[in-house]
């Protein structure tokens, strides 16, 4: 002991100084990682053994263990991959559970698995009263777009605006008819232009080329002709924002994100310009939304809707802007990647070959005399509708969120037996991935694998005529794109079946504009887009590239994106010689 307290006192007063602090942090984590371990494995001890018979168990969501206090299992929830996390986490978590807790940005979050193990659970959230997505709208005004506390107030006091908005413009089927004819309108202008082009290259990019002229597409129509005129690059600039959006809304530090914050600050300032620029060309008011259907100054009926509402609820030019680049979100984000999912597997040289010509034979079915498209006709094609309903189901990364305003007892098995208690305040993320790409769930006698895509998933054939029709029967809970409950998107309950609105993590936290955005116009402008693009060229294809523009063999994969990515897009490219089709009309 004596020579220790010498060594002891040999040690200079500095080091021990300097040295503590880094003790004591390692000290603080080691307990916490030992505490959470040990709580987890006890939590775990619920689920060993069934519950009595004839007896309701009341069970605690595991909590998984972590290290770092306050930031908890944020970090490892961001894993840069696509279904990255979940694989991770059930390693070591017993799927069966059906539900587990994380601990993100400080917050308790309840993770329901949405599978065969849980579909209860999902299915009891969606149909609560009580939970709410306030909290998460409030969170990406602050965090993401920085809007003041009196905006954010005039944001939320205005809401019923909304729903009339909604309602008038994008609920009411003349007017997103309206809507669409434009849009296929402006497209076929867009192809027309650029047909002799293209044909004079050898090979193109397939998915560089779609995402730039659906673009164009959708912002002139929604948003007349000049705002990518006075800002051109917005395509770029939009696309990258979009992959940052999650690391604005987990406030991942300003050093790590340079170039985001720089980008969304140009991307906000040119849309404030344009709005100026706007409302000076049209007096100060934007033509009547009861006018023309469309006008080259700010473009469409919801358009101008939208610039009124914003005086009406006193949002200043700078919130409107943000709310502009939210719309842009509805129309671009994800209807855009589907539609190239959509097209690169009907022209993949290793698919069923019979796909793309039936696919023909529907849209030709849709296509009137004077080429443009029968939008009721086409949203109704089963196979059309299929084709969409599996890119939903295997490249949508969603979570359906939610915040508790109250206790609330989920089901997590089917005759409720086992019951899970959350707490008031916590939050509740249903995760689409899981549900969607459950082996078990998707499991059945002449349908291909869970993880592997089938556009003919959701096709019924009646056997006595062959007569084929669209069916998503037995996949509620393991299958929900579009939300679900008293806050599922609008157009989801339109009557047309599997009309998009899908309740996606990272555009969910935009929902308050995505729920404007999307609906029914979102799959029409997705369907529309695909069946003008295949009515109007013939596409040669060449060959894949990986990320890295690098020939491969492999169908391209999904690209780096966070959970909750929403329509993830590819991870590649499909290279092809596109020749524009002779029309006989």
């Amino acid at each position: 002991m004596d020579h220790l307290r010498h060594l002891f006192d040999a040690v200079p007063p500095a080091a021990v100084y300097a040295v503590t602090p880094f003790v004591t942090v390692a000290l603080v984590l080691s307990f916490v990682t030992v505490y959470t371990r040990w709580q987890y494995y006890q939590s775990l001890r619920q689920f060993v053994h069934g519950p009595i018979p004839g007896k309701q168990q009341l069970v605690e969501s595991p909590q998984i263990p972590y290290t770092i206090p306050i930031l908890g299992n944020t970090l490892s929830f961001l894993a840069p991959r696509p279904g990255q996390y979940w694989d991770q986490l059930f390693t070591g978590h017993p799927r069966s559970t059906g539900i587990c807790t994380l601990l993100l940005g400080g917050r308790k979050t309840h993770i329901l698995f949405g599978d065969v193990n849980s579909p209860s659970a999902v299915q009891a959230l969606f149909k609560a009263k009580s939970p709410s997505r306030d909290v998460f709208d409030r969170d990406v005004f602050q965090k993401v777009f920085q809007l003041p506390d009196d905006q954010i107030h005039n944001l939320e006091a205005g809401r019923h605006h909304e729903v009339e908005m909604n309602s008038k413009y994008l609920t009411n089927f003349e007017r997103v008819n309206e809507l669409t004819a434009e849009l296929t309108k402006v497209l076929d202008e867009v192809l027309a232009k650029d047909s002799q082009e293209i044909e004079q290259f050898h090979e193109i990019g397939l998915y560089q080329w779609l995402r730039d002229r659906l673009f164009t597409t959708s912002t002139r129509a929604l948003f007349g002709d000049e705002l990518l005129k006075m800002y051109p690059a917005y395509c770029e600039d939009f696309f990258a924002f979009d992959s940052d959006l999650l690391s604005f809304f987990f406030s991942l530090p300003s050093f790590m994100m340079g170039d985001a914050f720089r980008r969304r600050r140009r991307i906000i300032d040119e849309l404030e310009r344009w709005s100026k620029k706007m409302h000076e060309l049209s007096g100060g008011t934007p033509i009547d939304p009861e006018g023309p259907a469309w006008e080259p100054i700010f473009g469409s009926r919801l358009n101008r809707a939208r610039q009124l509402d914003y005086k009406t609820r006193n949002l200043n030019p700078r919130t409107g802007a943000s709310l502009d680049l939210g719309l842009t979100f509805g129309l671009a984000s994800n209807v855009i990647p589907a539609t190239f999912w959509m097209l690169m597997h009907l022209l993949n040289p290793s698919a069923d070959p019979s796909i793309l010509p039936r696919i023909m034979k529907e849209l030709h079915e849709a296509e009137l005399p004077d080429g443009s498209l029968d939008i009721p006709v086409l949203v109704s094609l089963p196979l059309l509708q299929s084709l969409w309903t599996e890119t939903l189901r295997l490249y949508l990364d969603a979570l359906v969120t939610r915040n508790l305003t109250e206790d609330l007892l989920l089901p997590l098995d089917e005759d409720g037996k086992r019951v899970v208690r959350l707490r008031k305040g916590e939050n509740v993320f249903a995760p689409s991935w899981l549900g969607h790409h459950d082996p078990v769930a998707w499991s059945s006698p002449g349908k291909s694998a869970a993880n592997e895509f089938d556009a003919e998933r959701f096709v019924v054939r009646d056997a006595k005529t062959g007569r084929e029709s669209f069916s998503v029967g037995g996949t509620a809970g393991k299958y929900f794109p579009f939300g679900g409950g008293r806050t599922v998107c609008p157009g989801s309950k339109s009557g047309l079946a599997g009309l998009i609105c899908m309740a996606l993590y990272r555009k969910r936290i935009l929902a308050y504009w995505y729920r404007v955005a999307t609906g029914i116009f979102a799959k029409q402008e997705a369907l529309g887009a695909l069946a003008m693009v295949l009515l109007r060229f013939d596409f040669e294809v060449l060959g894949f590239v990986d990320e890295k523009k690098k020939p491969t063999e492999a169908f391209p994969g999904l690209a780096r994106a966070f959970v909750g990515s929403a329509v993830v897009v590819p991870g590649g490219d499909v290279r092809v010689k596109i020749r524009r089709k002779q029309m006989c009309r």
